[in-house]
């Protein structure tokens, strides 16, 4: 579908301008109080390393499982996350960045993103358990339908397990420095809004949103402190992304 079923991609846009409108109005902060059993989302069911691509839902978030970060950093961040198991999966946006920022064949990227998790696997001791196939993710082959990504500052957030939410990126600034978690959401954005996303349909009518998951301790990991840090990718979008979040009940 990517950027050519221009039919298909304007019908999964679409079908999400309900919700995404109730948002807009409401604020998503008012929008969640009126999901039932909003509070499950913070009950992961596996702590699993995903990539934060859309179609990977639940678990500990890192671009590529953290190709982009290198096996010593990710390793570090997958050991202070508690995680107890690695995932690849195909089509991987953060690995075709990493095939070009080493001048390796793009069209290999899922190759390297599986040999990135086993040799992660043997860094960390962590048995890499799966390579998520297309046809088992949440999204369709060569497509990106998120129209938000979560900037998660509680390190347990699932959008998939409450109806209601709508299912977007996960970055995990909870184990991530400010400045590397800005960039994955400068990732989210790029393939948002290019031809793999939904593009030129982001408007500043109709923005992608991006929301801070605020801890309810507040600090560095509450929602003003969130807010502020994503203000900057906010500023130079000409309007077409927006900062909103809520606060973890």
């Amino acid at each position: 579908m990517n950027g050519h079923d221009q039919a298909a991609v304007r019908e999964a846009f679409t079908a999400q301008d309900k919700m995404m409108g109730a948002i807009y109005k409401k604020g998503f902060a008012e929008y969640v109080k009126e999901l039932a059993d909003f509070g499950k989302a913070f009950t992961l069911n596996d702590m699993a390393v995903r990539c934060i691509d859309e179609g990977t839902p639940g678990g500990v978030h890192l671009a590529g499982s953290g190709i982009l970060l290198g096996v010593d950093k990710a390793a570090e961040i997958l050991k202070q996350a508690g995680v107890t198991e690695i995932t690849s999966h195909d089509e991987c946006g953060a690995a075709g960045i990493y095939a070009r920022q080493n001048g390796l064949d793009p069209s290999k990227s899922d190759e390297y993103g599986k040999e990135f998790a086993r040799k992660l696997a043997e860094k960390t001791g962590l048995p890499y358990t799966k390579h998520i196939p297309i046809k088992e993710m949440a999204r369709p082959s060569g497509f990106h339908s998120a129209r938000v990504a979560y900037y998660d500052g509680t390190g347990k957030f699932d959008c998939s397990l409450v109806e209601g939410l709508p299912g977007g990126f996960v970055v995990n600034r909870r184990y991530l420095d400010k400045s590397y978690a800005l960039e994955e959401m400068k990732v989210c954005i790029s393939i948002a809004t290019g031809d793999h996303g939904f593009g030129s349909l982001i408007t500043p009518e109709a923005p992608f949103l991006l929301v801070a998951v605020g801890d309810a301790a507040g600090g560095v990991f509450g929602l003003e402190a969130l807010k502020k840090e994503l203000e900057s990718l906010e500023a130079v979008s000409g309007g077409k992304v927006k900062v909103d979040g809520f606060v973890r009940p």
